[in-house]
């Protein structure tokens, strides 16, 4: 049977009205690549979130006037979705599920949220931790070219008992699923690190080094569109005579807009 008609038969049994709640069980599977929802049902109404193939919703209410379902989002917002890319099914019963299963359910329901990088245009974050075992501090802008791709600026400063290191340049960040909330990506970039000795030490000399990173992270988000934002990376900062390598292990929150 194809899909439009177990939707029909669905829609008819939800109810009849400009708009009808829907059944606790009744879900919809996203079957089209790319999938727009909606502040209202239609087109013309602003876009919330981008579903993509595979993404699985429950239905709300469902608009008679136009083949639109209202589904409800993972970060608890409301959005309405085209019938024509959704495929309706009715969801196992949770106790056929294992008790991990019903557990990371639950857990997923009630604190995480989609990411909003598909549909932000800039990301704003701000990072602490470490690097090569000492203090480090990044504010990190970027541009969002498309849902996976951005390119990323860093500055920061890593404060040393000795030195302390500014770092400052450009990395590109590919995201591997995004609208996850869990999402992982990869990053890989380049700029400078100007080191200045502190007042007492006469032994470093002050110096301007290039520097060039490569590693990952995720992004972790939670209802509201908090979203937190964990980084790996290793640095290597060298001049023609000399470098030296460092591991980077830090953590912040990333604001999107």
């Amino acid at each position: 049977m194809r899909p439009w008609l177990i939707a029909i038969a669905i829609a008819i049994g939800l109810g009849a009205g400009t708009r009808v709640a829907a059944a606790g069980d009744a879900y919809l599977r996203v079957i089209a690549q790319h999938a727009p929802v909606h502040s209202g049902p239609g087109p013309t109404y602003r876009e919330v979130y981008v579903a993509d193939r595979g993404e699985i919703f429950e239905v709300v209410e469902r608009g008679t006037k136009g083949y639109w379902f209202k589904v409800m989002l993972e970060d608890g917002t409301s959005g309405w979705i085209f019938g024509e890319l959704v495929f309706p099914f009715e969801v196992v019963d949770d106790e056929h599920r294992g008790a991990m299963s019903r557990a990371w359910r639950a857990f997923r329901r009630a604190v995480l949220g989609p990411s909003p990088a598909p549909y932000a245009d800039v990301e704003i974050s701000f990072s602490a931790g470490i690097l090569d075992r000492e203090g480090l501090y990044l504010l990190r802008p970027a541009w969002m070219l498309d849902p996976h791709w951005s390119i990323e600026g860093f500055a920061g400063l890593s404060p040393r008992g000795q030195k302390d290191i500014f770092l400052g340049g450009v990395t590109w960040t590919l995201r591997l699923k995004p609208g996850a909330a869990l999402g992982p990506y990869v990053n890989a970039g380049a700029g400078a690190a100007h080191i200045r000795p502190k007042a007492d030490n006469f032994v470093d000399p002050e110096e301007t080094l290039m520097a060039v990173c490569a590693g990952g992270g995720f992004e972790l988000t939670f209802k509201k569109q908090i979203t937190l934002r964990l980084d790996f990376r290793n640095w290597t900062l060298f001049d023609p005579d000399k470098a030296s390598n460092g591991q980077e292990y830090t953590g912040g929150l990333a604001i999107f807009f």
